[in-house]
C-alpha cells in the first residue's frame, strides 16, 4: 500500500482538502515523534496567515480518518507514519494556505451566513431536525475546540472551495470520446509473485552495525525542555481561578515569586512549552489546573549508540535489504518469466487475485492497463509483482455507468492540474516560512 501512495503521492496531495466539517466525529491521533524548528504556536507563515500547530493536527486527523474509513484494518498508526501522513496533511494546508492568500488578494470573502447556512446542514448539530446550538457547543467540546475557531475553519474550508469553483472546467467533447475508448481495453495477463518475507538476509551483526552507523541520524533521542511550572487547581468557580493564575503569572514573570518545581519533557508531551529560554507562558489549562510554564533550557536530541537501538535498526535493515533483494529477484523474473495466467483483466475487473489484497489487486490492475511495457512488474510493502501482458483487445457492452465514473475521474483530475499549476505560479508570489521539521 505505501508503495502505491508514494507512487500517487502527487494526486494525494494536490488541494483536495478535507472539509473541517469532517472534523467532527475524526477523534483524535497522536502523530508520534516529529519535530517543530519552533515551539510556538505556529507550524508555517505562508504569505500573511499563519498555520497554526491546532490546524495541522485538525487536518491530520481527519486525513487519518479518511484513509482508514477507505482501507479499513490495513491501514493504522504505523502505515500513517511510514508514508508521512503528518507531511501530507501539511503540504495539504500549505496548498490551501496559498490558495486562501490569493483569495484576499481577489477581494473574495465568506460571510457569516454563509457559515451558518453550512452550519444548519451538519447533522451531528441538529435536533428534530433543526439546529440545535447547545448540542453545537457540546460536540465542539467533545472535540477539542471552540466555536471562533471551528467557524474560522469553515472559512477557510468555503474560500478555498469558492476559488476552486471559480478554476473549474469541463472536458471536451474530444477527451470524452476518449474516455470511452480508455474504458473499454482489456489485456490477458500472467503473473508471478514474490513475499519479501520468503528473501533470507544476511543479519550479522557486523551488517546491521554498518546499517545503524550509515544511517545513524535517524537513531536519535527525543529533544527535551527542563522547565519550571506552577499549578492552580481549577475549582468550581472557573473565572476565580483563572484570575488567581493571571496574578501569579504575572508576579512569576517579574521574578517576585519563584515556580514551584522543575522537570524535563520530551517534545512529545502534551505540555505547551514557550519558544525561547527564559520566557514564561501565560497560564493554560492542563489535566484539572491553570499551568504557568518557564523554559530553563533545551536539551537537543543526540544519536543514540548502536547497543541502545540495535533491535530497531535490526528491523529496519532487514525491511531495507528486502526492498533490494526483492528488486534483484524482480530482475530475474523480467528476464526469465513464468507466471500463471490470470485471464483478462479491465478497469471494470471485481475478482480479488490470490495471495493480494483487495486494495492490491486494484492497484496491480491499474497499473497493468497503464504500462506501456509487455513484461512489467509492481513492488508493494511485503511482495513484489511481475507480470506479462499475453493479449489484448476491446471489451464488449460496456455499461454507460463505467463510462460516467471515468468521465468524473477525468473531471476531477483536470480540475486538480489546473489549481495546481496555479499554485505553482503562486509559491512565487507568497513567501512561506516553515517551522516544521519531519524525520
Amino acid at each position: 500500500m505505501i508503495t502505491w501512495m508514494q507512487r500517487h503521492k502527487k494526486w494525494l496531495v494536490i488541494t483536495i482538502w478535507v472539509s473541517t466539517i469532517a472534523f467532527v466525529g475524526a477523534g483524535f491521533v497522536g502523530w508520534g515523534s516529529y519535530k517543530y524548528g519552533s515551539s510556538s504556536g505556529a507550524v508555517a507563515l505562508v504569505g500573511n496567515k499563519k498555520i497554526k500547530i491546532s490546524d495541522l493536527q485538525d487536518e491530520y486527523n481527519i486525513l487519518y480518518a479518511k484513509y482508514q474509513d477507505a482501507l479499513g484494518d490495513s491501514f493504522n498508526q504505523e502505515v500513517a507514519k511510514q508514508f508521512n501522513l503528518q507531511k501530507i496533511a501539511y503540504d495539504m494546508l500549505v496548498q490551501k494556505f496559498i490558495l486562501l492568500n490569493y483569495a484576499s488578494d481577489l477581494g473574495l470573502y465568506i460571510t457569516d451566513e454563509e457559515v451558518a447556512k453550512t452550519l444548519v446542514k451538519v447533522e451531528a448539530f441538529l435536533k428534530n431536525g433543526k439546529f440545535n446550538k447547545d448540542i453545537y457547543l457540546k460536540v465542539l467540546k467533545q472535540n477539542r475546540t471552540n466555536p471562533t475557531d471551528f467557524e474560522n475553519k469553515i472559512k477557510q474550508d468555503l474560500l478555498a472551495k469558492k476559488i476552486q469553483t471559480i478554476l473549474k472546467t469541463k472536458l471536451t467533447k474530444n477527451e470524452i470520446d476518449n474516455i470511452g475508448i480508455l474504458n473499454s481495453i482489456t489485456d490477458r495477463v500472467s503473473i508471478n509473485i514474490i513475499e519479501s518475507k520468503k528473501i533470507k538476509v544476511d543479519v550479522s551483526e557486523a551488517k546491521i552495525k554498518n546499517y545503524w552507523s550509515i544511517n545513524k541520524e535517524n537513531y536519535k533521542s527525543l529533544q527535551k525542555y527542563k522547565i519550571a511550572i506552577s499549578k492552580i487547581k481549577i475549582t468550581s468557580d472557573e473565572k476565580s481561578s483563572k484570575k488567581i493564575a493571571l496574578k501569579k503569572y504575572l508576579n512569576l514573570k517579574k521574578g517576585n515569586l519563584s515556580f514551584d518545581e522543575t522537570l524535563v519533557v520530551d517534545q512529545n508531551s502534551n505540555m505547551i512549552i514557550p519558544n525561547e529560554i527564559g520566557k514564561v507562558a501565560k497560564p493554560i489549562k492542563y489535566n484539572g489546573n491553570y499551568v504557568i510554564v518557564k523554559l530553563l533550557e533545551k536539551q537537543p536530541s543526540k544519536i543514540l549508540p548502536f547497543n541502545k537501538v540495535k533491535t530497531l535498526v535490526k528491523k529496519d535493515y532487514i525491511a531495507n535489504q528486502r526492498q533490494f533483494l526483492l528488486r534483484d529477484k524482480v530482475d530475474e523474473l523480467k528476464a526469465n518469466f513464468k507466471g500463471v495466467d490470470i485471464g483478462f483483466v479491465s478497469q471494470n475487473t471485481k475478482e480479488k487475485i490470490s495471495s493480494l489484497t483487495d486494495f492490491q489487486t486494484r492497484q496491480l490492475i491499474n497499473h497493468i492497463l497503464n504500462s506501456n511495457e509487455i513484461i512489467n512488474y509492481i513492488i508493494f510493502d511485503d511482495k513484489a509483482v511481475v507480470y506479462k501482458i499475453t493479449d489484448s483487445k476491446f471489451a464488449q457492452n460496456l455499461r454507460v455507468k463505467d463510462n460516467f465514473e471515468m468521465e468524473t475521474l477525468l473531471q476531477n483530475i483536470k480540475n486538480t492540474t489546473i489549481t495546481t499549476n496555479l499554485i505553482k505560479q503562486l509559491q512565487n508570489r507568497y513567501e512561506i516560512i516553515s517551522n516544521m521539521r519531519v524525520n
